[in-house]
């Protein structure tokens, strides 16, 4: 099982990429993901949807500042800049909070200070 720092860290780095296997691979198939703007996403298949459609970013890059590790909870702290799909510039820092279960995340929970990407 891998180490949730890297997971986490995997994570970011295949969003970033657009590598949405990679991406998809880190998660239960029955993640529950809650999001500013959106209603929460359950289970893979809406949760693939999201990425493969629904996000409102067309690319960007996330800076992650701080990680804490209490098994089974991941806290991230960090920053984003990009390009919505719309062509507006995006920044804002963030707060991810996730759950984990036999080397997955069921669970995501997502603050944003002051912009709903």
């Amino acid at each position: 099982m891998e180490d949730l720092e890297k997971l986490v860290k995997k994570y970011y780095a295949a969003v970033d990429a657009k590598d949405l296997d990679t991406l998809f691979s880190v998660f239960s198939d029955d993640i529950v993901y809650k999001r500013p703007g959106y209603e929460p996403i359950e289970g893979m298949e809406k949760f693939r949807e999201f990425y493969r459609g629904n996000r409102v970013i067309r690319e960007g890059r996330h800076t992650l500042s701080n990680i804490i590790v209490m098994e089974p909870y991941v806290v991230v702290e960090g920053e984003f800049n990009g390009i919505l799909k719309d062509g507006s510039k995006s920044h804002t820092t963030f707060v991810d909070v996730y759950t984990f279960s036999n080397g997955k995340a069921v669970k995501r929970h997502t603050y944003f200070d002051g912009q709903n990407v």
